[in-house]
């Protein structure tokens, strides 16, 4: 999505490409010396554009995929998927604040990093522990 001159741009491609294929494309018109492009999509490696010349790309994966991945083994591994899924749920539910408050993009932003961060943490080194 993207707002020029008070209109909504987004951008849509069907056919057989995969969304790293589309986006390499668009990003071969993208002017020099902008900040780093923010990429919104799962962490599938078919997402991520190849490009002949190199630019800072964020990633920024979204969670639904692998989630989704736990619930169909929960029933084999019912205790870490559990844990996993609660701590999703604590997550999601600091989107449904968000929501309710009508909080801006950049709000939204520090709620996240003052509640969600943390729990994401915790997610994070959990294998580990």
């Amino acid at each position: 999505m993207w707002i020029y001159q008070g209109h909504r741009i987004a951008l849509y491609f069907t056919g057989c490409k995969h969304a790293g294929e589309n986006l390499a494309e668009v990003l071969k018109q993208r002017a020099a010396g902008l900040p780093p492009l923010i990429q919104m999509c799962d962490a599938l490696l078919r997402n991520e554009p190849k490009l002949v010349d190199p630019m800072e790309i964020l990633p920024a994966n979204g969670n639904a995929h692998g989630r989704r991945n736990f619930v169909k083994v929960t029933p084999n591994f019912p205790g870490p998927c559990r844990f996993l899924l609660e701590t999703f749920l604590e997550v999601y539910g600091d989107a449904a604040v968000t929501r309710q408050r009508g909080l801006s993009a950049e709000e939204r932003w520090a709620f996240h990093q003052e509640h969600s961060k943390p729990v994401m943490e915790k997610l994070h080194a959990w294998p580990k522990d």
